[in-house]
């Protein structure tokens, strides 16, 4: 009393039921577009325009520090203030040495409200900094 398996006469059955494919693969995109708006990293910024970009999947790869039009610092999603900002970046380097350090400033900020932040990277032997541009249209 067991289950008829293929064919009577021995072979095996050559149907192949997609239907649990297909729901998985659904589920799985519909958790991509849920999360994937949520993987950006820092603070939300409006970026300057420029001609040519590198377009960089942001996945990890960088510590970001953002300069909002207000003014306000943060590491990732952390604000901070000028005596902290290079102890979070430190801790994040401690996280994953690898990584580098990417600006995110707003465009409407004056060039030396960025320059400050760069200045105090720089003074704390933080050299590898990429800025992050929007690309113009």
């Amino acid at each position: 009393m067991g289950a008829k398996m293929g064919s009577g006469d021995g072979s095996p059955m050559a149907d192949i039921n997609v239907t649990p494919l297909i729901d998985v693969v659904l589920v799985l995109l519909v958790v991509f577009m849920v999360i994937t708006p949520l993987l950006s990293s820092g603070l939300p910024v409006d970026l300057p325009l420029a001609t040519t970009t590198v377009t960089v999947n942001d996945v990890g790869q960088h510590i970001v520090v953002s300069i909002t039009h207000e003014g306000t610092w943060a590491v990732e999603q952390e604000i901070v203030t000028e005596e902290n900002l290079i102890d979070l970046i430190n801790a994040e380097y401690a996280k994953n040495p690898e990584r580098s350090v990417l600006v995110k400033a707003d465009r409407r900020l004056e060039y030396g409200q960025v320059r400050e932040v760069m200045d105090l990277l720089a003074e704390n032997r933080l050299t590898s900094v990429f800025i992050a541009a929007g690309k113009e249209q």
